[in-house]
């Protein structure tokens, strides 16, 4: 690969952890291993090689490539695998085709790239490579995690909406989502209808949409997002997956918002590691007597910040000003009465705005169609209206 000068800051530590300590110092060139990068791709295709363990063998070995001059006696007690697992870890290369790691060159970030995201770095196990397709530059900003339920309330996607949309269309913030259903995917859809961008982390290999459901939300990231993995092409939705899969999500963000949670939810073992991780948690709440809610208030009562907007976030992050509300004119009447008749909590039938305002159905749902085509309220399966503005 060359040689590689560790003047840019979010590569020395990467270095520190490849190399070793001994002889280090910003500005200095540095002549790197030149099947560095290809060992980093094969290690990472290595399915036992868990984050657990590539954290293991970052403590262990110093520096790093030392792994493959050790004995196998010596990884297969330090890793608690099987002998001829420790073969691979001693010789990847030699076992994992290197045609296949070439063939992924392009399409990865290794621990020694510039391009490896600084704050997934501090992490304790960072992935040693992560599988990446389109903006790749997006690695390098300022990135907010908001995740959630994957059975969302319209409380809650409306809730994601109104915290999302100025942190990406004002604030510029990166938003890290995991492409679930529910909050997931209308964090992704808010960040790039407001004109801001958002990275999605997978628990399935790049090339494998999950849900299916997605695909057109997928290709759209592809465009106009980031999608990454640290799982190999071809890694079907494991559920042991996913819970790796949030360490990265946590792990590339300043802070994390959980919208809606259950007491049971994935999006507490988010919360849980980016506490870990020494990043900011915050959650938005929601009724007492929402099972959703349940989860949110736990994380409250034990310091998360409650957020009520957008703004609550931005004031954890330093170096961020306030970004002042927009102002959003009513339309006019009658669709404002109309309007006002819906609830940003929970979806309203047509039936009940007509009889609310005394009115005909026929009427109603010709005023709710024009306020749905203006951008005020969303039309959900069973002709029930939610206000969004």
């Amino acid at each position: 690969m060359g040689e590689t000068k560790v003047g840019a800051y979010n590569c020395l530590p990467a270095l520190v952890l490849l190399f070793g300590t001994t002889s280090l110092a910003a500005g200095a060139v540095y002549a790197m291993p030149e099947n560095l990068r290809d060992l980093l791709i094969a290690w990472s295709l290595l399915p036992f090689l868990n984050p657990c363990r590539t954290r293991l063998l970052v403590e262990y070995f110093d520096p790093l490539t030392a792994a493959c001059n050790a004995t196998s006696r010596t990884l297969q007690g330090l890793l608690n695998i099987e002998l001829d697992e420790a073969e691979l870890v001693k010789d990847p290369l030699r076992h994992v085709t290197v045609e296949r790691v070439r063939s992924l060159a392009e399409s990865v970030v290794t621990l020694a790239d510039i391009e490896y995201p600084p704050l997934l770095r501090e992490i304790i196990d960072p992935p040693l490579a992560l599988h990446v397709r389109g903006r790749r530059e997006l690695l390098q900003k300022t990135a907010v995690a908001v995740v959630g339920s994957r059975r969302a309330s319209p409380y809650a996607l409306n809730a994601t909406r109104h915290i999302v949309a100025p942190l990406a269309r004002d604030a510029k913030f990166v938003i890290v989502s995991g492409l679930a259903y529910g909050i997931d995917a209308a964090a992704h859809e808010c960040a790039l209808d407001s004109g801001g961008t958002t990275i999605a982390v997978l628990g399935t290999g790049i090339d494998v949409v999950y849900p299916r459901s997605h695909k057109r939300l997928f290709q759209r990231l592809e465009r106009d997002g980031l999608i990454v993995s640290e799982f190999p092409p071809g890694t079907p939705p494991f559920a042991s997956n996913f819970p790796m899969r949030n360490r990265i999500i946590s792990g590339l963000s300043l802070a994390v918002v959980i919208v809606e949670a259950t007491s049971r939810s994935g999006s507490l073992i988010t919360a849980r590691m980016a506490a870990e991780q020494g990043r900011e948690v915050l959650a938005v709440p929601g009724s007492i007597f929402s099972a959703g809610s349940e989860g949110t208030h736990r994380l409250i009562q034990y310091g998360a910040k409650l957020v009520h907007d957008a703004n609550d976030v931005i004031d954890e992050i330093p170096g961020y000003a306030r970004i002042k509300p927009q102002e959003t004119a009513l339309p006019e009447p009658p669709l404002r009465e109309v309007l006002e008749a819906l609830s940003r909590e929970e979806a309203t039938h047509v039936d009940a705005a007509a009889e609310k305002l005394g009115r005909g159905v026929p009427s109603i749902a010709e005023s709710l169609l024009q306020l749905e085509l203006g951008g005020w309220v969303e039309a959900l399966p069973g002709a029930r209206y939610l206000r969004i503005k």
